[in-house]
């Protein structure tokens, strides 16, 4: 259950009509103040929770120390270029320390022409400095990315334009596999070094793609009602919401719908395991100490922690977001990091009314 939840804000505004996807100009108060958590990362390595944040003056990670609970700006706006205004779905952490990451956008069509494209970067907070490893795909951003370490690859999925490529970090060598049609919140690699996505801007089938053949393997099924749930994150995207290598053989995936799924990747067959809650969205998926799945979900001012439980299969309710001293709601959920075992970290977007916060919530399960 949840034992108390409070909020931490980076900066704030506050606006009875913030529109992140109005692309009319901007004030500078705006473009200073507001920002959105949409990537989290817990460091075991320091203790500090790496924060990937949406933020118009290009200041878009930072960390944050639980002990202290403050905030700390790495720096990213003295490498940015204009339009790289968010770190979305992308921070992954590699067993030398090093945090590989990499740029999303905002900006409307009628600035492509303009954009250079996202950037992957890697930190090591020991060096605390940023590197830009380079533009995969000239004027697209990068939404999500999914570190295979043991194969020293990188896979990346685009925006606006729905592309996948591979990136090798040994020769910098990018593999652009061109448009898929669909996008995931975040996708996963099996244990045979498969990644998973989805494909087709309408059905959002499943596809995998092997490093051992260098190739996509394109399916023709996706996830149950997946096209129903296409389109719940943004236009066009696809209703992959989480996906984790749950580390017995499966892959995990969490819905737009709010529905959690079990994909077989011998083959391909995916399970419905039921559905929490009555809300949209579960953008988090987690594996506790003790094996079970630990998933938030949540969209306006709906939004819950709860677990599940592989060998029963049963769900259990740990409670609201709700700021225990303020009475505050969790707007909309993105991300969600495990501190300790006690402690979990929400990131909040697209509040319309304020910044997005980061929610801290102590729990014993």
């Amino acid at each position: 259950m949840i034992k108390r939840v409070r909020h931490h804000v980076l900066r704030d505004i506050k606006d009875k009509n913030i529109n992140v996807d109005d692309h009319r100009e901007r004030t500078q108060e705006f473009n200073d103040n507001y920002v959105a958590f949409t990537c989290l990362l817990a460091n075991p390595n320091d203790g500090l929770l790496y924060c990937g944040v949406t933020a118009f003056n290009t200041d878009i990670l930072h960390a944050f120390d639980p002990v202290s609970r403050t905030f700390r700006s790495l720096r990213y706006q003295d490498v940015a270029e204009p339009f790289e205004i968010k770190v979305h779905r992308s921070l992954e952490l590699a067993s030398d320390g090093t945090i590989y990451g990499a740029s999303a956008c905002l900006h409307g069509v009628n600035k492509r022409l303009e954009a250079p494209g996202g950037s992957l970067f890697r930190y090591h907070p020991k060096r605390a400095k940023i590197e830009k490893l380079g533009v995969p795909v000239a004027r697209d951003y990068i939404q999500t990315i999914s570190l295979d370490e043991p194969r020293g690859l990188i896979y990346g999925q685009t925006y606006p334009v729905f592309c996948f490529f591979v990136y090798h970090l040994a020769t910098g060598q990018v593999d652009d596999l061109g448009y898929v049609g669909s996008i995931t919140h975040i996708s996963a690699v099996d244990d045979q070094g498969c990644l998973w996505g989805t494909w087709d801007s309408v059905a959002h089938n499943l596809f995998k793609y092997d490093p051992a053949q260098q190739k996509i393997i394109f399916f023709d099924h996706g996830l149950p009602d997946g096209h129903k749930m296409g389109g719940l994150m943004y236009p066009g995207s696809g209703p992959v919401d989480c996906m984790i290598n749950g580390g017995d053989g499966y892959l995990y995936i969490g819905a737009t719908g709010g529905t959690l799924l079990r994909l077989d990747p011998k083959t391909a067959e995916v399970k419905y395991l039921g559905k929490p809650y009555a809300s949209q969205r579960m953008p988090g998926l987690k594996i506790w100490p003790d094996g079970r799945l630990l998933g938030v979900v949540g969209d306006t001012d709906l939004s819950y922690l709860f677990t599940y439980d592989r060998e029963s299969g049963r769900f259990a309710d740990l409670g609201p977001i709700i700021d225990t001293e303020t009475g505050l709601a969790l707007y909309r959920t993105h991300d969600l990091a495990i501190v300790d075992d006690a402690h979990l970290y929400v990131a909040e977007t697209d509040v319309p009314s304020r910044s997005g916060y980061l929610w801290e919530c102590e729990v014993k399960l």
